[in-house]
Order: C-alpha cells, then sequence, then structure tokens
C-alpha cells in the first residue's frame, strides 16, 4: 500500500476546504481514517507528506487490521517522537494515531474511544 498517495488527496481536500471556509469566515477539519492489514511500502514518502501535513486542519487516523507487524503504524503515530521529514523539517503538531483492532475487536465501545482519543487535541 502506498501511504503517500492517500496523504497526498487529503492534503488537497483540506488545503481546498480551508481556502474554501475562510472565504465564508467559517472553519473546517478533515479526518482521514485509513484501514490497513499490511505495510507501508513508501515509509519517507509518508512521512514528507505527514509532515507537509501537520500544519493544515487534518487528523489522519489508522486502523491495524490482522495479525501483522504494524512497527510503522507506530513510528507514523508519533507519540514519543516527532516525525521529521527528509529536509530535516519537524512536524508542527501530532496528527496520526494508530489503534490496533485486534486490540479491542470484542469491545466496539473501547476501540471508538481510542480511535476518536487524540483528535480533540489535534484540532487546530
Amino acid at each position: 500500500l502506498f501511504f503517500s498517495e492517500l496523504l497526498d488527496t487529503a492534503i488537497e481536500e483540506a488545503k481546498h476546504s480551508e481556502e474554501s471556509f475562510k472565504y465564508l469566515e467559517a472553519q473546517s477539519y478533515n479526518v482521514l481514517l485509513i484501514l490497513t492489514d499490511g505495510q507501508i511500502n513508501d515509509m519517507n514518502k509518508t512521512i514528507d507528506r505527514i509532515v507537509q501535513a501537520s500544519v493544515l486542519p487534518l487528523s489522519i487516523v489508522i486502523v491495524g487490521i490482522g495479525e501483522e507487524d504494524f512497527e510503522n503504524m507506530n513510528i507514523l503515530d508519533a507519540d514519543d517522537d516527532p516525525l521529521i521529514d527528509c529536509n530535516g523539517i519537524k512536524m508542527k503538531r501530532d496528527i496520526v494515531q494508530f489503534v490496533p483492532y485486534k486490540k479491542f475487536n470484542n469491545d466496539p465501545v473501547r476501540l471508538t474511544e481510542e480511535v476518536l482519543e487524540e483528535i480533540p487535541g489535534q484540532i487546530t
């Protein structure tokens, strides 16, 4: 899966909605939900896009489904170490929440809480 392509689309949508709502003197916020059962095949580009998106009204929620090793998703979550792009630019704010589905698959209420947990603090 190429996450950077999904992020390119989300970034363009966030920019567009931000510009449109400024004209209306209103605010908008976007949330991208990614359900994945596999690894990221373009990790460096994905990090670059997340750093770029960290200044936009956008949150990214990634739900890992299955038994895969989701270590890269934990890196993208950036709770402990902020992401830095290929040009040395550090993300402005944490916009990614990763949730492993199997941890909550028998408890939809807890899954929902975990998926949405960081979004209120991410809204700019």
